[in-house]
């Protein structure tokens, strides 16, 4: 004889089959006729359904650019959004757990299954959208009063941020700058395992990585960008109406539990806020528009070139460029109590005229704080600060820390990342004309607005020179970065410089070495003369590989002067001496100068340089010659 409590949940199972199938069944009227409508409609055709799915013409044909084959209902679903359209609404009353989501199918697919719902109201089909309790859930965390898109600049120290960053902001109907910091931020980041290294960049260039949305307080983004990276904030607050906003959620939470292998030019951060955008408001056209590469500064300039899709512009600075322009406005002997006031090596009784460098000291304090990592150097920072706190606080004036002005430019403001240049010349007694393409992004003498005095950050510059009615390969900078971190009295950075290249080295006489790959890595410092000037000095090796492989070693150094905010000028002398390979033993030694100035607009530059090479072996005489040229470029 069978228990009863096994009878019943054998007839359990046996009924939760049937229950299915009655629930199929009460449904396939429903299914056949959105199934029509949609047909008639040719939904799959809307561009809505092609930017929730992210779809692109490739090749002739759709694709879309997820990489995750378990995003797709349609084993077709990939390359065929009718196909993928006709799966998802015979799933449309499936509720069953969704395997990667643990959410039931249709919520796991929020934004396609809203769309279908509204899409169905318009035809005179009423399918409504089930109550989905994690996405509610998870979405009663953000707000939907105002979306902002941030734009952190360019971090020359992280191949992933070397062309800044950006991500957006949820804000709450609250009002204040300071309210902002709470608020709900979400990016599209890079999963990789291999910190900032060669290996991230080359891995990233290829694929080699899974991309991912990620969600955090807005304060975590200003002390990891502003803080620890000082890197400028520049907040655009856009006019997405709520029920945009939540579109736009709906597609980042459906994007949350996929994936798209993460290229360093196109599916990364500055594509999938684009499609964000797209899917907040379809009518929006915003990847077709960009340029063959995703770039976060050429997507903050697409954006606002929208109609009435920014409203208006924020600038935070970071705490070191805050820190800095205290210190600019500080007369020498304030500076110099200051500075020893935060290392601990004197005393300031009370006293109202004391409040500019007390609060110029605290400030240098919370600096060196969020720089620090150890818990015994934040402790001897944080006693210092307790200390001069309590004396500041029985000066009554008003606090002498100024805020940061926002520069004369915005970075959106700035020159095109594509570049493209003519010059002419003469090497030797040899004539030549040049032709230069660059992919991106910014070298030190290009219009400034939006980037660090002097630095260089630049892949695939490729120059071809004409002479003698021939157009020969000169050199392509593969990856190139030059950060001129300048020294203070408190802190004191190393100056970065790396070029990666293929060249064939100019001779005299209109003559060209075999191609070369050559890397070149300098370390040293950067001081500041005056406001608009830099000096750096490095300890520079380069290295050649070609049938004549070399390595040498030696100083560089360098002036970079900003004569005007249009007129860029800089000096550099170098000396290497080869230390391994064929050529051990000989020294080369170049004088290079150039002036760049802005034409019409900082879109058109001009260009004098001159060189002069020398070196110390008379078999390597056809090194030597003086180089003379006129350059012209245009940036888009």
């Amino acid at each position: 004889m069978i228990p009863r409590f096994l009878l019943a949940l054998l007839l359990l199972v046996q009924a939760v089959p049937a229950y299915a199938q009655q629930a199929d069944d009460s449904h396939a009227a429903d299914i056949e006729k959105m199934l029509v409508l949609a047909r008639q409609a040719q939904l799959a055709q809307r561009a809505e359904w092609h930017k929730i799915n992210l779809y692109h013409v490739r090749f002739g044909g759709w694709k879309s650019r997820v990489d995750d084959p378990s995003y797709f209902l349609s084993p077709d679903g990939a390359h065929d959004p009718a196909a993928e359209l006709e799966a998802t609404i015979r799933g449309a009353f499936d509720d069953s757990m969704a395997n990667n989501s643990r959410q039931p199918n249709v919520c796991r697919w929020i934004a396609r299954y809203g769309f279908l719902s509204r899409s169905m109201r318009a035809l005179g089909f009423t399918y409504e959208l089930p109550r989905c309790e994690g996405f509610e859930r998870w979405k009663s965390g953000i707000a939907t009063h105002r979306a902002t898109l941030v734009f952190a600049s360019v971090y020359l120290n992280s191949p992933a941020s070397m062309y800044g960053h950006a991500f957006i902001r949820f804000d709450s109907e609250t009002p204040g700058q300071y309210n902002r910091l709470n608020d709900a931020t979400v990016g599209y980041f890079v999963q990789g395992r291999d910190g900032n290294g060669a290996m991230f960049l080359l891995r990233s260039l290829f694929g080699g990585y899974p991309g991912a949305f990620g969600f955090v307080p807005y304060y975590v983004k200003v002390r990891e960008y502003a803080d620890l990276e000082n890197r400028d904030l520049w907040e655009y607050q856009t006019d997405l109406r709520s029920e945009e906003i939540e579109r736009m959620l709906a597609f980042i939470w459906e994007q949350s539990f996929t994936y798209m292998d993460y290229y360093f030019f196109d599916d990364n951060c500055a594509l999938m806020l684009l499609a964000s955008f797209e899917a907040a408001r379809p009518e929006l056209d915003l990847i077709e528009q960009a340029k063959p590469w995703y770039i976060p500064l050429d997507m903050l300039k697409l954006v606002l070139q929208q109609p009435g899709l920014v409203a208006s512009s924020h600038y935070r600075p970071s705490q070191y460029n805050t820190l800095l322009h205290n210190y600019d406005l500080a007369t020498e002997v304030e500076q110099a109590q200051a500075l020893a006031l935060s290392e601990g090596r004197t005393e300031m009784p009370p006293g109202r005229e004391q409040a500019r460098i007390l609060d110029l000291s605290l400030g240098m304090l919370e600096y060196q704080r969020n720089q620090k990592h150890t818990r015994q150097e934040i402790e001897v920072i944080t006693e210092r600060q307790l200390r001069l706190a309590g004396v500041r606080s029985k000066i009554e004036a008003e606090s002498q820390y100024k805020a940061m002005p926002p520069p004369v430019q915005r970075p959106d403001q700035g020159h095109g990342s594509f570049r493209v240049g003519l010059a002419t010349g003469q090497a030797g007694g040899a004539s030549y004309a040049q032709l230069n393409l660059r992919g991106g992004y910014h070298d030190g003498l290009d219009p400034q607005s939006g980037f660090a005095q002097g630095a260089s950050s630049k892949i695939g510059d490729l120059y071809l020179r004409l002479n003698a009615d021939r157009i020969r390969f000169e050199r392509l900078d593969l990856f190139d970065v030059f950060a001129p971190a300048v020294q203070t009295a408190w802190v004191q950075p190393t100056t970065l410089k790396i070029n990666i290249s293929l060249r064939r080295e100019m001779l005299q006489d209109d003559a060209q070495e075999p191609t070369a790959l050559r890397v070149q890595v300098g370390v040293g410092k950067t001081y500041r003369m005056g406001a608009d000037a830099r000096v750096y000095i490095l300890a520079d090796s380069v290295s050649s590989l070609s049938e004549v492989s070399s390595v040498a070693v030696g100083p560089s150094t360098g002036v970079i002067w900003a004569v005007t905010p249009g007129v860029r000028s800089e000096a550099v002398a170098n000396a290497h001496c080869n230390v391994a390979g064929e050529r051990r033993g000989g020294c080369m030694y170049r004088l290079s100068a150039a002036l760049a100035w802005d034409v019409f607009d900082n879109q058109n530059n001009m260009r004098l340089n001159v060189a002069r090479q020398a070196v110390n072996d008379g078999a390597d005489a056809a090194r030597a010659f003086t180089d003379v040229q006129l350059a012209y470029f245009h940036y888009f």
